[in-house]
């Protein structure tokens, strides 16, 4: 008899736990990050553009600073924040907040410049499409077509 009952509270245990972890995916799946993200100076012959995070949450571990910190960013840098111009991460030169990117969070106030001249001699052009992801959700924060 007692081996019965412990058989179903065992059994509770284990369905309790399947719900509980079933609904934790799911819910981080559901929950989006609200973040306002500005694109500056993307026009047409622009050779720089500045994110700016206007307000609402701080995306966290948007970086992933090198050591000793850089002003260059590449998919090994971006963490949790990516900018993708045409569909492809951006690389290359960056500064955040006017220094090196030594920071992992993007919070408010934080600017995010890239610099698509530098090396390549790259310019914006019309029908350029620039994207802000939250890469964890793949949810877009900003988009602005040239």
């Amino acid at each position: 008899m007692e081996e019965h009952i412990i058989t179903k509270v065992l059994l509770i245990v284990v369905i309790v736990f399947v719900v509980a972890f079933t609904s934790g995916v799911f819910l981080s799946t559901v929950i989006k990050l609200s973040v306002s993200i500005l694109i500056e100076d993307a026009e047409v012959g622009a050779s720089n553009i500045t994110i700016v995070h206007l307000g609402r949450d701080v995306v966290i571990d948007a970086f992933a600073p090198s050591s000793p910190p850089s002003y260059f960013v590449d998919a090994a840098i971006f963490e949790n924040i990516e900018v993708r111009i045409n569909g492809s991460v951006y690389e290359g030169w960056a500064s955040l907040n006017r220094g090196e990117i030594a920071k992992p969070d993007f919070e408010v106030g934080d600017e995010l410049e890239l610099g698509l001249a530098s090396g390549s001699g790259w310019t914006l052009s019309t029908g350029d499409k620039i994207t802000v992801v939250y890469v964890p959700g793949g949810q877009v924060l900003a988009c602005k077509n040239v």
